[in-house]
Protein backbone atom coordinates (compact mmCIF):
# COMPACT_ATOMS: atom_id res chain seq x y z
CA UNK A 1 0.00 0.00 0.00
CA UNK A 2 1.54 3.52 -0.84
CA UNK A 3 2.45 5.86 2.26
CA UNK A 4 0.47 8.82 2.33
CA UNK A 5 0.45 11.93 4.39
CA UNK A 6 -2.14 11.40 6.87
CA UNK A 7 -5.08 13.90 7.96
CA UNK A 8 -4.46 16.98 10.24
CA UNK A 9 -6.95 19.29 11.39
CA UNK A 10 -5.17 22.65 12.58
CA UNK A 11 -8.85 24.20 13.53
CA UNK A 12 -7.88 23.94 17.36
CA UNK A 13 -4.47 24.93 16.97
CA UNK A 14 -3.55 27.69 18.46
CA UNK A 15 -1.14 30.40 16.02
CA UNK A 16 2.05 29.90 17.04
CA UNK A 17 1.56 25.71 17.42
CA UNK A 18 0.42 25.95 13.52
CA UNK A 19 3.07 28.29 12.67
CA UNK A 20 5.69 26.29 14.18
CA UNK A 21 4.11 23.02 12.51
CA UNK A 22 4.51 24.75 9.20
CA UNK A 23 8.28 26.03 9.75
CA UNK A 24 8.88 22.32 10.43
CA UNK A 25 7.44 20.79 6.93
CA UNK A 26 9.36 23.14 5.39
CA UNK A 27 12.48 22.16 6.90
CA UNK A 28 11.50 18.45 5.53
CA UNK A 29 10.81 20.04 2.59
CA UNK A 30 14.03 21.60 2.41
CA UNK A 31 15.46 18.32 3.57
CA UNK A 32 14.09 16.19 0.75
CA UNK A 33 14.25 19.16 -1.78
CA UNK A 34 11.16 20.08 -3.72
CA UNK A 35 12.25 18.39 -6.68
CA UNK A 36 12.10 15.42 -5.40
CA UNK A 37 8.47 15.73 -4.23
CA UNK A 38 7.46 17.49 -7.85
CA UNK A 39 6.25 20.78 -5.46
CA UNK A 40 8.80 23.44 -7.23
CA UNK A 41 6.11 25.79 -8.49
CA UNK A 42 4.23 25.06 -4.93
CA UNK A 43 7.36 25.48 -2.61
CA UNK A 44 8.09 29.30 -3.17
CA UNK A 45 4.32 30.48 -2.01
CA UNK A 46 4.23 27.95 0.85
CA UNK A 47 7.40 28.80 2.45
CA UNK A 48 6.12 32.91 1.99
CA UNK A 49 3.14 32.24 3.50
CA UNK A 50 4.94 30.05 6.67
CA UNK A 51 7.46 33.17 6.83
CA UNK A 52 4.57 35.55 7.15
CA UNK A 53 2.67 33.47 9.86
CA UNK A 54 5.76 33.52 11.73
CA UNK A 55 6.50 37.16 11.73
CA UNK A 56 2.98 37.30 12.85
CA UNK A 57 3.17 35.18 15.89
CA UNK A 58 6.29 37.21 16.40
CA UNK A 59 5.53 40.53 15.71
CA UNK A 60 7.08 42.53 18.72
CA UNK A 61 4.08 44.35 21.56
CA UNK A 62 6.47 47.03 22.54
CA UNK A 63 9.01 49.32 21.09
CA UNK A 64 12.66 49.80 21.64
CA UNK A 65 12.58 53.68 22.17
CA UNK A 66 9.07 53.72 24.59
CA UNK A 67 11.03 54.08 27.90
CA UNK A 68 13.74 56.16 26.57
CA UNK A 69 10.90 58.35 25.37
CA UNK A 70 9.52 58.68 29.03
CA UNK A 71 12.54 59.25 30.60
CA UNK A 72 13.57 62.73 28.23
CA UNK A 73 9.82 63.57 28.85
CA UNK A 74 10.52 63.58 32.02
CA UNK A 75 13.91 65.41 32.02
CA UNK A 76 11.84 68.42 29.82
CA UNK A 77 8.97 68.29 32.63
CA UNK A 78 11.55 68.51 35.20
CA UNK A 79 12.93 71.49 33.31
CA UNK A 80 9.71 73.38 32.69
CA UNK A 81 8.70 73.14 36.20
CA UNK A 82 12.40 74.03 37.77
CA UNK A 83 12.32 77.31 35.66
CA UNK A 84 8.27 78.07 36.18
CA UNK A 85 8.53 78.07 39.59
CA UNK A 86 12.09 79.97 39.74
CA UNK A 87 10.38 82.24 38.38
CA UNK A 88 7.35 82.18 40.88
CA UNK A 89 9.76 82.36 43.66
CA UNK A 90 11.58 84.94 42.94
CA UNK A 91 8.68 86.89 42.38
CA UNK A 92 8.91 87.36 46.81
CA UNK A 93 12.23 88.15 46.70
CA UNK A 94 14.14 90.97 48.91
CA UNK A 95 16.30 92.00 45.80
CA UNK A 96 14.28 94.57 43.77
CA UNK A 97 16.67 93.14 40.33
CA UNK A 98 15.77 89.72 41.01
CA UNK A 99 11.95 90.26 42.10
CA UNK A 100 11.65 92.92 38.81
CA UNK A 101 12.98 90.40 37.14
CA UNK A 102 10.37 87.92 37.86
CA UNK A 103 7.68 90.18 37.56
CA UNK A 104 8.51 90.50 34.18
CA UNK A 105 8.68 86.91 32.91
CA UNK A 106 5.98 85.66 34.90
CA UNK A 107 3.23 86.65 33.27
CA UNK A 108 5.18 85.59 29.89
CA UNK A 109 5.40 81.90 31.13
CA UNK A 110 1.86 81.71 32.91
CA UNK A 111 0.30 80.22 29.60
CA UNK A 112 3.20 77.12 30.28
CA UNK A 113 2.10 76.27 33.73
CA UNK A 114 1.67 72.47 33.98
CA UNK A 115 2.18 71.65 30.13
CA UNK A 116 4.05 68.52 31.96
CA UNK A 117 0.96 66.93 31.82
CA UNK A 118 0.30 67.79 27.95
CA UNK A 119 0.20 65.13 25.64
CA UNK A 120 3.88 64.50 23.93
CA UNK A 121 3.42 66.32 20.86
CA UNK A 122 1.49 69.13 22.38
CA UNK A 123 4.25 69.28 25.02
CA UNK A 124 6.91 69.77 22.31
CA UNK A 125 5.04 72.54 21.16
CA UNK A 126 4.77 74.28 24.23
CA UNK A 127 8.29 74.12 24.99
CA UNK A 128 9.30 75.45 22.16
CA UNK A 129 7.18 78.30 22.41
CA UNK A 130 8.23 78.39 26.56
CA UNK A 131 12.25 78.61 25.07
CA UNK A 132 10.99 81.09 22.40
CA UNK A 133 10.04 83.58 25.69
CA UNK A 134 13.27 82.60 27.38
CA UNK A 135 15.26 83.48 24.28
CA UNK A 136 14.00 86.66 23.37
CA UNK A 137 16.69 89.32 23.49
CA UNK A 138 14.31 91.62 25.28
CA UNK A 139 14.20 89.02 28.11
CA UNK A 140 17.58 88.44 28.39
CA UNK A 141 18.74 90.32 31.42
CA UNK A 142 15.81 89.02 33.57
CA UNK A 143 16.54 85.47 32.43
CA UNK A 144 20.26 86.10 33.53
CA UNK A 145 19.29 87.94 36.78
CA UNK A 146 16.88 85.06 37.46
CA UNK A 147 20.57 82.88 36.86
CA UNK A 148 18.44 80.85 34.38
CA UNK A 149 20.86 81.22 31.56
CA UNK A 150 22.41 77.53 31.87
CA UNK A 151 18.27 76.01 32.90
CA UNK A 152 17.72 77.31 29.37
CA UNK A 153 19.90 76.08 27.76
CA UNK A 154 19.47 72.38 29.23
CA UNK A 155 15.90 72.64 28.58
CA UNK A 156 16.19 73.82 24.69
CA UNK A 157 18.72 70.32 24.87
CA UNK A 158 15.80 68.20 26.63
CA UNK A 159 13.26 68.92 24.03
CA UNK A 160 15.77 68.26 21.29
CA UNK A 161 16.46 65.37 22.66
CA UNK A 162 12.54 64.21 23.15
CA UNK A 163 12.27 65.12 19.22
CA UNK A 164 15.06 63.03 18.43
CA UNK A 165 13.53 59.89 20.29
CA UNK A 166 10.56 60.94 18.81
CA UNK A 167 10.83 60.14 15.51
CA UNK A 168 12.94 56.88 16.14
CA UNK A 169 9.54 55.58 17.71
CA UNK A 170 7.52 56.86 14.33
CA UNK A 171 10.20 54.67 12.36
CA UNK A 172 9.71 51.53 14.54
CA UNK A 173 5.87 52.37 13.87
CA UNK A 174 6.42 52.61 10.27
CA UNK A 175 8.88 49.34 10.46
CA UNK A 176 5.60 47.37 12.12
CA UNK A 177 3.14 48.61 10.13
CA UNK A 178 3.33 45.91 7.47
CA UNK A 179 3.04 42.96 10.27
CA UNK A 180 0.45 44.65 12.11
CA UNK A 181 -1.83 45.43 9.52
CA UNK A 182 -1.75 41.48 8.83
CA UNK A 183 -4.72 39.90 9.71
CA UNK A 184 -4.05 36.59 11.92
CA UNK A 185 -6.80 34.51 10.69
CA UNK A 186 -6.28 35.20 6.82
CA UNK A 187 -2.26 34.79 7.45
CA UNK A 188 -3.20 31.41 8.76
CA UNK A 189 -5.71 30.10 6.37
CA UNK A 190 -2.74 31.33 3.12
CA UNK A 191 -0.42 28.53 4.94
CA UNK A 192 -3.25 26.22 5.52
CA UNK A 193 -4.30 26.33 2.01
CA UNK A 194 -0.57 25.97 0.59
CA UNK A 195 0.26 22.51 2.74
CA UNK A 196 -3.01 21.40 1.11
CA UNK A 197 -2.08 22.11 -2.11
CA UNK A 198 0.91 20.09 -1.27
CA UNK A 199 -0.44 17.40 0.71
CA UNK A 200 -2.02 16.32 -2.48
CA UNK A 201 0.62 16.34 -4.74
CA UNK A 202 3.22 14.44 -2.62
CA UNK A 203 0.06 11.86 -2.20
CA UNK A 204 -0.46 11.69 -5.62
CA UNK A 205 3.16 11.27 -6.90
CA UNK A 206 3.39 8.77 -3.96
CA UNK A 207 0.97 6.40 -5.36
CA UNK A 208 1.63 6.84 -9.18
CA UNK A 209 5.81 6.92 -8.85
CA UNK A 210 6.67 6.17 -5.49
CA UNK A 211 10.79 7.34 -4.68
CA UNK A 212 12.49 6.66 -1.41
CA UNK A 213 12.75 10.50 -1.12
CA UNK A 214 9.12 10.76 -1.10
CA UNK A 215 8.09 8.04 0.97
CA UNK A 216 10.67 9.14 3.49
CA UNK A 217 9.51 13.09 3.50
CA UNK A 218 5.87 11.29 4.26
CA UNK A 219 7.19 9.18 6.99
CA UNK A 220 8.81 11.94 8.48
CA UNK A 221 5.84 14.41 8.19
CA UNK A 222 3.36 11.80 9.97
CA UNK A 223 5.91 11.99 12.65
CA UNK A 224 5.11 15.74 13.01
CA UNK A 225 1.60 14.96 12.07
CA UNK A 226 0.95 12.67 14.90
CA UNK A 227 2.70 14.87 17.24
CA UNK A 228 0.56 18.41 16.36
CA UNK A 229 -1.98 16.00 16.54
CA UNK A 230 -1.62 15.61 20.24
CA UNK A 231 -1.03 19.03 20.87
CA UNK A 232 -4.18 19.93 19.24
CA UNK A 233 -5.74 17.79 21.49
CA UNK A 234 -4.64 19.20 24.64
CA UNK A 235 -1.43 16.71 25.44
CA UNK A 236 1.78 17.39 24.58
CA UNK A 237 2.48 13.47 24.47
CA UNK A 238 0.28 9.66 25.26
CA UNK A 239 -1.73 9.16 27.85
CA UNK A 240 0.01 7.19 30.64
CA UNK A 241 3.38 8.74 29.89
CA UNK A 242 5.20 9.28 33.05
CA UNK A 243 8.21 11.21 31.76
CA UNK A 244 8.59 13.79 34.00
CA UNK A 245 10.05 16.57 31.76
CA UNK A 246 7.40 17.16 29.60
CA UNK A 247 4.26 18.98 31.24
CA UNK A 248 0.77 17.11 30.62
CA UNK A 249 -0.69 20.62 28.91
CA UNK A 250 1.46 22.47 28.00
CA UNK A 251 0.20 26.11 26.66
CA UNK A 252 0.81 27.61 23.65
CA UNK A 253 1.23 30.96 22.21
CA UNK A 254 -1.12 33.12 21.21
CA UNK A 255 -1.21 35.97 18.94
CA UNK A 256 -0.20 38.80 20.71
CA UNK A 257 -1.34 41.90 20.73
CA UNK A 258 -0.58 44.93 22.20
CA UNK A 259 -1.99 46.67 24.58
CA UNK A 260 -1.88 49.08 27.26
CA UNK A 261 0.34 52.22 26.96
CA UNK A 262 0.42 55.74 28.24
CA UNK A 263 -1.39 59.07 27.25
CA UNK A 264 0.46 60.98 24.43
CA UNK A 265 2.12 57.78 23.46
CA UNK A 266 2.39 56.78 19.84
Amino acid sequence: MAEQITFLSLSNSTIGSTSDFHSNVCKLIDGATPAALHIEDLYPAYKTATGTLASVVNRRTAFVSTEALKRADQRRDRGCGTTINVVNAFKNSLVTAKSEAAAFLAPQLAPYRGIGHHEYSKQTAEVKGMLAVLNDPANADAVEALGLTDDVAELAAANAAFEELFAQKAAELADRAPVSALDSAEVTRDANACYEKIVQVVNAYAIVSPTEEINGFIHDLNGYIAAYALIAGGSSKPSGSTDPEEPEKPEEPTDPEEGGGTPGEI
